[in-house]
């Protein structure tokens, strides 16, 4: 390399801290860093090792590529100041390698070259570089360069960190939560096993008494179902329900379904059909939870439809064969307003959609519902508009029958 490509600039050396001007207030100190300098110059390089001592780092030197390379796998530096024109393997080979690697990948490295040309400068920030010192550099500026990208790497560490302890704590609540939704089988179970004894009573109980412990039943049951859901949601989140796939006829599904709910239907005073066609609509799918999808949907219809309305549960085949059958649950309630009907799917949406006393959902039915529709390959959604009644739209792909 020539020797114009080396030393530094003509400004004198300063603070090396940097510190503030007369009488203003000293700069805070900074934490000691390791850097390591590249340049096959050993000139250059005791130059630069000196200079970053003045300032309070430890610098380690490297003369060629390859043992920049090795020093880097030895030890990870904060940030590496890199010759470009070296022999044998150049600054742009070594800063690739060091991007390849894990340890390395996020170390700042500063190019310190003669190299003036854009095309140059495009091909180091196509390796990897994070910035650039011309030779002759300016001391000032070359400080003041490593210092801003040092800190730049320390706050990244602090947001790594901070981000790694919020990742145990969420785990760690998650695991808690689980256990406490898979322990409270046990207590429900027994409150359910002594209110079924109860019924058995009936003869010696009033009417009254009769009533309250069928209800305290029916809510037992739906409390059930909530675990059980909340417990799905959670092994679908995380990839490990499996699906026990038969194949199903869907309408068959659908009118099971609407059965379940004929005594609520007539108490309520509502109308609950099936619209399908004469032919069966058969899909590869997990019958169980595809019938709590469509019995969570025809809940929350339920809710929201007002005495003498009307609730269709829907089935379609395929538009050409191969194709997605369609179910879905529509009624002739009060609507969902459109900017509320994005978030409706997830947990938080329908928490927001209950502040803003929308329409938001029973309880964790409709985020079940996207999960168990996604888990099949389909989707599901949602048409509907303030005042017009909704329409829960799934699609199951049935190429796989």
């Amino acid at each position: 390399m020539s020797g114009s490509e080396h030393g530094a600039g003509r400004s004198a050396p300063g603070p090396a801290a940097g510190g503030g001007g007369a009488g203003g207030p000293a700069a805070p100190p900074r934490p000691p860093a390791d850097i390591l300098v590249v340049d096959d110059d050993r000139t250059n390089t005791l130059l630069l090792a000196d200079l970053l001592s003045v300032a309070g780092h430890t610098a380690r030197v490297a003369n060629s590529g390859a043992q920049a390379l090795a020093l880097a796998a030895e030890q990870t530096p904060d940030l590496v100041l890199l010759d470009i024109m070296m022999p044998g393997m150049d600054g742009y080979q070594v800063c690739r390698k060091l991007r390849a690697e894990a340890a390395t990948r996020l170390v700042p490295v500063v190019m310190v070259t003669a190299l003036r040309e854009t095309d140059d400068r495009i091909a180091g920030i196509d390796a990897g570089a994070d910035d650039f010192i011309s030779k002759p550099f300016n001391r000032h500026e070359l400080l003041a360069r490593v210092h801003s990208l040092l800190r730049i790497r320390r706050l990244h560490g602090e947001l790594e960190r901070a981000l790694a302890g919020q990742k145990r704590l969420s785990q760690m609540k998650d695991q808690l939560t689980h256990l406490i939704i898979h322990d409270l089988r046990n207590p429900l179970s027994g409150i359910m096993g002594n209110l079924d004894l109860l019924s058995l009573k009936k003869d010696n109980l009033t009417e009254k008494q009769a009533r309250f412990i069928e209800e305290g039943r029916r809510s037992s049951k739906e409390l059930l179902k909530l675990i059980a859901a909340l417990l799905d949601v959670t092994k679908m989140e995380e990839g490990k329900l499996e699906l026990k796939r038969e194949a199903t006829d869907l309408t068959a599904l659908a009118r099971e379904a609407v059965a379940a709910f004929a005594g609520v239907v007539e108490r309520d005073r509502k109308t609950l059909v099936v619209a399908a066609p004469a032919e069966p609509v058969t899909a590869l799918v997990d019958r169980n939870l595809i019938l709590r999808v469509i019995e969570n949907l025809l809940t929350n219809a339920l809710k929201y439809t007002t005495a003498g309305g009307k609730i269709v549960a829907r089935v379609e085949g395929p538009a050409a064969p191969g194709g997605a059958a369609r179910c879905g649950v529509e009624d002739d309630g009060e609507g969902i307003p459109v900017e509320v009907q994005n978030r409706l799917f997830t947990w938080f949406g329908q928490v927001e959609a209950r502040a803003e006393r929308a329409r938001a959902g029973a309880g964790l039915g409709l985020s079940f519902c996207k999960l168990a529709a996604e888990a099949h390959g389909g989707r599901i959604w949602v048409e509907s508009a303030a005042g017009t009644g909704s329409k829960f739209i799934f699609e199951l792909p049935t190429n796989a029958v």
